[in-house]
């Protein structure tokens, strides 16, 4: 059976989103902390942690998802199909590299201090 969301799905303001053949993972503001990482002058990409609710959901939606692509969304914007290699118990991700300003606004909407960017 696929992990229930981390939160309530009462609307659409979730931040990160894992989607898969098998299912669907919804991760809110509460359930998420964030940073940057791999930072130069122009590019950096978002590190996200995840609550203990948050990362047991997200092992039970990777051990479903083994050997299969799910797409990886913060924000709105998607990045590359990721293939799920073996579970991840770790409640640990991290994007592609973008734009350092975009990244930050990314951090600070994970962290609840502003809004997803445009």
């Amino acid at each position: 059976m696929l992990a229930p969301p981390a939160a309530a799905q009462t609307s659409q303001d979730y931040l990160v989103r894992f989607t898969g053949f098998l299912g669907d993972l919804r991760l809110f503001q509460p359930d998420v902390r964030a940073g940057l990482s791999g930072e130069t002058d122009e590019t950096a990409q978002v590190a996200i942690a995840m609550n203990e609710e948050a990362t047991a959901a997200f092992a039970l939606f990777t051990r479903t998802h083994v050997n299969q692509s799910v797409t990886f969304t913060v924000c709105g914007q998607s990045f590359e199909n990721i293939a799920v290699q073996a579970p991840i118990e770790s409640g640990f991700a991290i994007t592609e590299s973008m734009p350092l300003e975009r990244a930050q606004e990314m951090v600070d909407a994970l962290n609840g201090l502003g809004d997803c960017p445009e």
